[in-house]
Order: structure tokens, then sequence, then C-alpha cells
């Protein structure tokens, strides 16, 4: 059985092209690709390098792989005409087929059996393992060896983990072939594990389910899930996954092979047995291909947990040369070139119903992509305190022009935030926390390209207190910043390359104003090396106002080579800090080791307890890629560990 598997499984590769697979040439791509091809490219086409560096970890890696398959490097020139491929085609399945069961803590795959609830023996007490990436493996030595990006949500004892999943494509379009071979499978690139004991143990299924696959012979709409997953939860049973971008696809089989790419937005799938089984995924917010929807973001009221709110990134071509469809919405930004927005929906019933959007920030850019570009801004985090205000953090690249007052010269990055009273229906003035100073290179975009030729996202993160403590409350916003330890380097693009440190700025008067930013775990005196990175922070508080931070750092290799994981701890709202280390080892990055432009994500989150369970622990979810550990992995974290 399992060679026959595996057989099918490889025709399949050749058949679907499931996401990242090295079998997949440009010819053998399905009408169903195709299309997603043209609206891709249509994009691609007007957006600047600037522009691009807007979109997530998850969208920029398609652009990778559109160039891999479609240009390959001893071709006869370019074979795509500079396509874009969206490789993070979501989907899903509702399908148990042989012997592997959504519901399962083991699964096989040819050659092996894996209890994805095992603990990982790293040495370590509490560090546990979630994926398991290395089962791609036993289908190809090129298909790919690392999970990526992961958000996890805590409720009582029961935590939940998602994140992209290396092997879920192939499983997702796998399964229901196997089940029957009329049906046209999904693709989910999410994978999702749930932990029933606070997190000492995970169980992994194959895939986030996506919805039922289309029969060949009937015409249908076919879901595909995104790369981006947020997740958070409202009750020990009830989690979210929302996910980014999420595109229904009409699909008619019987008088050919048509596809009408009919939306783009966001989508959630609702679990009520804490992460067990998943429901279909339904859209919290739906656009026409004039759009492009990424980033989604969840965040949950802890006063009233069916309350949510989901941001997201709007990139808008409505208004200049709609690029398939018809103009049929009002114009927002009228005789404009582009709109970019950072908007939110809103749900008061758990996630069954969404508000229309309400915009947090939005720009229009009246110029051509050579021009000056304005504002613009990149992905948004929310936090939501003990008095139900939903507070948007998020970064802006502003131009500097020339002595003409059009032509652009430079930018300058900002950390900003803004304030909504009414439920998010509408959101006060910018409030600009600080200046932001790139980490590494410091090239003036919204991605920092750090020592071993990567690029995380600058995305500010915030966190507020979820329970009252006196007249106001505290809000905390950080992130990764090189302003105190820049050096020469001749190979920068600026002349310095700026070793970076997590910093917070902390407000006491509910966000009107903002302390400087600190370092809130400095390179030590004593440190051997020229400086060491500090990059991605998470942060989150627990009803008390402990304040935990957790990030990537390079401080035990002199070189600024090997990577950690470690967490900085307040318990006197951020004054001090007190460090743990979350791994048991340092790793060496694998860049590009299996397709991807980076294993890093903008998602790593850290989930407090809920206010109902105070005494519990904080739970963190981070990516380890090295040479004989890789996946998501997480940890309680705790003062002394």
């Amino acid at each position: 059985m399992r060679t026959s598997i595996y057989v099918l499984f490889l025709c399949l590769c050749l058949i679907t092209g499931f996401a990242g697979s090295p079998l997949l040439l440009a010819q053998e791509l399905t009408p169903f690709q195709r299309a997603q091809l043209q609206h891709y490219l249509a994009i691609e086409n007007h957006l600047t390098a600037e522009q691009r560096q807007l979109l997530s970890t998850s969208v920029r890696d398609s652009i990778k792989f559109a160039h891999e398959l479609l240009d390959p490097p001893d071709g006869p020139g370019d074979d795509d005409g500079n396509l874009l491929l969206d490789l993070h085609s979501p989907g899903g399945i509702s399908a148990n087929s042989s012997g592997l069961n959504r519901s399962s803590s083991m699964f096989s795959v040819p050659g092996t059996s894996v209890n994805r609830g095992a603990l990982l023996p790293l040495g370590q007490r509490g560090l546990v393992k979630i994926s398991q990436p290395e089962l791609e493996l036993q289908f190809s030595r090129l298909g790919g060896f690392s999970d990526i990006q992961s958000s996890t949500a805590r409720c009582g004892e029961n935590v939940v983990t998602a994140y992209r999943s290396g092997i879920a494509p192939t499983l997702s379009e796998l399964l229901p072939f196997l089940a029957n071979p009329n049906l046209f499978p999904a693709q989910s690139l999410l994978g999702v594990a749930y932990s029933t004991n606070g997190g000492q143990t995970f169980t992994a299924l194959p895939f986030l389910h996506a919805g039922p696959a289309v029969d060949f012979t009937q015409p249908g709409v076919i879901l595909e899930l995104g790369g981006n997953a947020s997740v958070g939860c409202s009750t020990s049973g009830r989690f979210y996954v929302v996910n980014s971008p999420f595109n229904p696809n009409q699909i008619t089989f019987p008088n050919g092979f048509e596809v009408d790419v009919l939306s783009f937005g966001a989508g959630i799938s609702i679990s009520e047995d804490g992460g067990q089984t998943w429901a279909d995924p339904v859209p919290v917010v739906l656009k026409n291909q004039n759009h492009t929807i990424d980033s989604a973001f969840l965040a949950t009221d802890p006063q009233h947990p069916n309350r949510l709110y989901v941001s997201y990134l709007d990139i808008d071509f409505s208004f200049f040369d709609p690029l398939v469809l018809p103009l049929d919405e009002p114009q927002l930004c009228p005789d404009t070139f582009m709109r970019i927005a950072s908007e939110v929906v809103s749900s008061v019933d758990g996630g069954r119903t969404w508000s229309h959007p309400a915009v947090i920030r939005e720009d229009c850019l009246p110029q051509q992509p050579s021009g000056a570009q304005g504002f613009h801004p990149a992905s948004t985090r929310l936090a939501i305190g003990a008095d139900g205000k939903v507070n948007a953090a998020y970064l802006l690249m502003v131009p500097v022009f020339g002595s003409d007052g059009t032509t652009v010269v430079d930018y300058h990055l900002e950390v900003h935030v803004r304030q909504s009273s009414n439920g998010a229906r509408s959101f006060g003035h910018d409030v600009k926390v600080s200046d932001l100073v790139q980490i590494g290179a410091g090239d003036h975009s919204l991605r920092s390209t750090l020592q071993g030729f990567f690029a995380p996202a600058d995305i500010p993160v915030i966190a507020v207190d979820p329970v009252s403590h006196g007249k106001s409350q505290n809000l905390y916003i950080a992130w990764a910043d090189g302003r105190d330890n820049p050096q020469p380097d001749l190979a920068a693009p600026f002349g310095t390359y700026n070793y970076g440190d997590i910093v917070l700025s902390r407000s006491t008067d509910g966000g009107m104003t903002w302390s400087p930013p600190g370092a809130v775990s400095p390179t030590p005196a004593g440190f051997k090396g020229a400086g060491r990175d500090q990059f991605l922070p998470s942060i989150a508080v627990n009803a008390r106002g402990t304040v935990v931070l957790c990030y990537y750092d390079r401080r035990n290799d002199p070189a600024n080579n090997a990577f950690d994981r470690y967490c900085s701890i307040s318990e006197n709202q951020a004054r001090t800090f007190h460090d743990v280390r979350q791994s048991s080892k340092t790793w060496t990055f694998g860049q590009s080791w299996d397709r991807l432009g980076s294993w890093l994500g903008d998602y790593d989150t850290i989930a407090p307890p809920s206010i109902q369970d105070n005494s519990a622990d904080f739970f963190g979810s981070f990516g380890i890629s090295g040479d004989d550990v890789t996946g998501i992995f997480g940890r309680s974290i705790q003062r002394e560990q």
C-alpha cells in the first residue's frame, strides 16, 4: 500500500504542481495555476520594489518560486514574462483515507510512522517539538525541510499552534485524490497542532482543513488557504485560525477547464473542540480582483472573548487601470495610481458574522511607480485593552524628497499607533511613537538585510494590559532597532551594519504619549564580538501585568552567525527585564535549503494565559532551522528556567 501511495503521490505532483515541488515545469502548469498567474502578473507589473516590501514573507516567497519554476537558469531566455506566481494557494480537504485521520496523533507516510505528539529529546526540560517538516523528505530530497511562521493561542490547558507547513500542500492535494480521482483537490499551506495539557505535548494534524474538493464533472467553487496564519481563542474549546490570502475560485469543467478568480480576502477557520477538528473556512473580508489582501492578523478582546478583530493590508488598484474587473465600488481614492490601506473588520459573535471594513490608515498614491510614493502603512498589529479600545501599531515608510520637492532621494521609517474607542468603526489621529533605525544593512526598505543575507520584516508589535490597574493602563510597543551599535561596513548600501537590539517603548497614559525606546537586553559589556543581532520580537502581557518579549538572538556566537531564542520577562511594568533562554542550543541558519527565500516568518507569537486563568504560564512558539534540529517548537515561559 505504501508503494502505491508513493507512486500516486509522484503522479499527483506532476499533475497539480504543489507548492515548492521541484518536479513542476512551466509547461505543466494547470489552467487553474495559469489563471492565478495572470492576476499576479498584473499586480507585479504595478508594484515598485519598495511596495513589494509591504508583502508578507509568504507572498514574497511566491515571487521567488515563480521565477525559479518559470525562468529556469538553463532555459532559453525569459519564459514567464515576469509573472508572479502565488504558490501559497490556500485550499483544503475533507477526506480521511489511506489511514490518515485528521484527528489522529499518528499518521503514516511512505517508509515511516511518526508520533507527532512526542517530546523532542533535546536535553532541556520543557521544550517541545510541534511540527515535523522532515516528513517531506520521505517524498523527495528536494521537496522541503522546514516549517515557518508560527502563531499560537492558549485558553485554559488547551493550546493551538498554526504554521506554514512544508508537508501540508502535498497532503492536502494527495488525500482527496486518493479517496476519489475525480476530485479536483484544493490546497492548504497551513499546518495546525493542538495540546490539551498546556503545551507539554502536541498532536499535529496533516494540514488545516480547507473545505471540500470539487468534482471534475460539476462546476463549483474551490477555496485556497494562504501561508499566513494568526491564531486566537475565546474559550478552552473555541479556537480560530485566520489566514491570508483567502481566495474563492469558480471552476467550470464540463465545457473545458475554466477558472474565474472570484475574489481575494482573508478567511477564518473555527474549532469547537480545542483544535482537534475544524469547520470549513469562511471569509472575514472579500474584495474583487482589483485588490490584494495580505498579512491578516487576529486579536480577541480579553474582556469579551467573542469580540474579534482582524487587520489586514489592502493593495488596491481599483482607481487606476482596473486589472480584471470593471470598477464596481465607491472611489475611496479618486484619480490616483494606487491605494494602500491598513483596514480592520470585527465580529461580536465569535466569528460568525463580520463588519464592513474600517480604515486604520490609507494612502492614495497619485503618481506612477517611478515617482513619489507617500506614506506606506505596512503590516498592522492589534491589541485590545481592558477598556475595550483597539490599539493598532504599524510602521510607516516616509519618503525624503530632493530639492525639487517631487523626487524621492531616500526613506526613513517611523513607528506609529492609532486607537479606536468605538469597536474599530473609526480610528483617531496618528501618534508617532519613535523613529526606527533599521538593523543590519539598513537599506531603508521595509525589511532589513542581516548577516547571512536573509530579510526579516520590520514590524512593530504591541501589547496592552488586559485588566485595569488603576486609572490608566499600560501599552507597550517593541521592535528591532539598530541605533545603539552601528559599525562601519564597506559592503552595506549606506556604509554601516547596525547590530540590532529589541527595544521597547511604553505608554502609561492610555497611548497618548510614549517613552523613548530602550533595549530590553543590551549587548553585555564583556561581549567578545563586534556585536550581535536580535530581531523579530513577539510580546504579550498577562492579567498581573507581567510583560514577556521573545525574539531571535545571536548573543552566544561572537561571529554573529548562530541563532538562539530568548525571552525577556518583566514583572514591574517593563522597568527591568530578566532574560531566559528558550532554545536548548544554538543553530546555524539554513538559507534557501528548502527553496523558500527564508525560514523566518512574521507571525511567531507568545500566548498569554486568559484573564480567567491567571496562574497559568505564557506559551511561546518559534522556528528552528538547523542541520539536525528543525521545525516549529514551543515552550512554557517562566521567570526561572
